[in-house]
């Protein structure tokens, strides 16, 4: 008998049928990436996920597609940039010139 007419005659989707249960579905499949996409920006602080999609690319063999890097990468938390404060006008390190004499301190 097919799949598909057993399935018919209990009234059952086939969809239903092939879906495993949820005791033999891993909690979740990419435990593994995320682990290592939290340990990289440790090593190198400047780098983005191309970066590390790279490194996981071309170190560590494994061919990931570069949505599914971003996605995770946004989902660790791992976006946020860092605060680089405003240079302010008006403030220098050098000490002011003081003119001895007429045209030598021209601003």
């Amino acid at each position: 008998m097919s799949q598909r007419f057993a399935c018919k005659v209990v009234g059952l989707h086939r969809s239903t049928y092939r879906r495993l249960p949820a005791a033999q579905t891993p909690a979740d499949p990419d435990v593994v990436l995320r682990a290592w996409l939290r340990a990289y920006p440790v090593k190198h602080q400047g780098h983005g996920f191309r970066r590390a999609r790279s490194a996981l690319r071309f170190d560590e063999g494994s061919d990931v597609n570069i949505e599914k890097v971003h996605r995770l990468w946004r989902e660790e938390g791992l976006q946020i940039r860092e605060h680089h404060p405003r240079k302010r006008a008006g403030t220098s390190s050098a000490p002011p010139i003081e003119a001895d004499a007429p045209k030598v301190v021209w601003a």
